[in-house]
């Protein structure tokens, strides 16, 4: 199993850690970390609000699902953990009477999912998953006849397969009504595409448990020079793929798509319940932007010792007497 710890992080919840317990009974946000999902960015956002008491769950191998079992060991023997992003745990999280689990589950448009996937692996570096291998090798058209034929089940209405059958099978229709009742009893759901909804949402729900937690983010792991538009990113696809290509994948992620909509509509009710409105999400908005703005003023800072080192190893070349000095 392997385990990662924040050794850093600036903005840790103050008095919230103290809200791990409440009526004796401990809390824990378990995300669901479904590859190309808006994942990293969610991950980013309660490393840096927990900062120690967060940890990433995940198998040692990356097609290795964990066990209910191995998740209640693991917060036995580490008791100040609060939060868990894992790409290997599947819901539902097993009911023990002295932890309450918080279940976060965030899907995406599966057509964009699938252009991702390949986007990620062709710049990733070199690992075990023969995928990254592969994305490097073939171009788009290529690389997905290929995982179409070899493995299915990583396009074919995956994120259904993942909620519905933990990732074991390729999925029929009647799994559809299993996957959507998992998506409606998770306690935070949301879609990629309606990221600022689903932040602020959960925001909200976790406020009784971890009153300072602030979901203003960072985009994470995003492909460079992603168009905004998802029209436009599917169109282009789309004229990349090629019409018999598209069309085999549009068939192959139907339910996928269904179960998108059930998760959209799914936060958006709980939106209106929440009474969230748009000028919520406007205020919501302008913490993001404050705090994109703050990153980058961090990244710029933190060149600046790097770039002086460098301009000063350059002036010491400069200055020190060469060979032909002395010929």
């Amino acid at each position: 199993m392997e385990v990662t710890r924040p050794h850093e992080v600036a903005g840790t919840l103050r008095s919230d850690v103290d809200k791990i317990f409440v009526n004796s009974i401990r809390h824990i946000i378990v995300h669901y970390h479904i590859f190309k999902n808006a994942g990293s960015t969610l991950r980013a956002i309660l490393e840096r609000n927990f900062g120690p008491h967060f940890a990433s769950f995940d198998s040692a191998a990356y097609d290795q699902r964990i066990r209910p079992e191995q998740l209640i060991a693991y917060l036995r023997t580490n008791p100040n953990i609060a939060a868990i992003s894992s790409h290997h745990l599947r819901p539902p999280v097993p009911q023990i009477k002295d932890i309450q689990f918080h279940e976060i589950l965030i899907l995406r448009d599966p057509l964009d999912r699938i252009r991702s996937m390949y986007d990620f692996y062709r710049r990733a570096d070199t690992n075990k998953d023969p995928l990254t291998h592969e994305a490097k090798r073939l171009g788009i058209r290529e690389f997905l006849t290929f995982v179409l034929e070899t493995r299915p089940n990583l396009i074919i209405n995956s994120q259904l397969n993942l909620v519905a059958n933990g990732g074991a099978k390729i999925p029929e229709p009647a799994d559809l009504t299993k996957a959507a009742t998992v998506v409606k009893s998770a306690h935070v759901v949301g879609v990629a595409e309606r990221f600022d909804t689903f932040a602020l949402l959960a925001e909200r729900y976790f406020r009784p448990f971890f009153p300072h937690l602030n979901f203003s983010y960072v985009p994470e792991n995003v492909s460079p020079g992603r168009s905004d538009d998802l029209r436009a990113r599917l169109n282009q696809f789309a004229a990349v793929c090629g019409q018999e290509l598209y069309d085999r994948l549009w068939t192959g992620t139907e339910l996928d798509r269904q179960l998108v909509q059930i998760a959209a509509t799914e936060c958006l009710q709980r939106a209106q319940n929440n009474s969230i409105t748009e000028e919520d999400l406007r205020r919501f908005h302008r913490r993001v932007l404050v705090r994109k703005g703050a990153s980058r003023i961090m990244y710029q800072t933190a060149r600046i010792p790097r770039l002086c080192w460098r301009a000063l190893g350059f002036v010491r070349r400069l200055a020190e007497p060469s060979a032909s000095n002395y010929s």
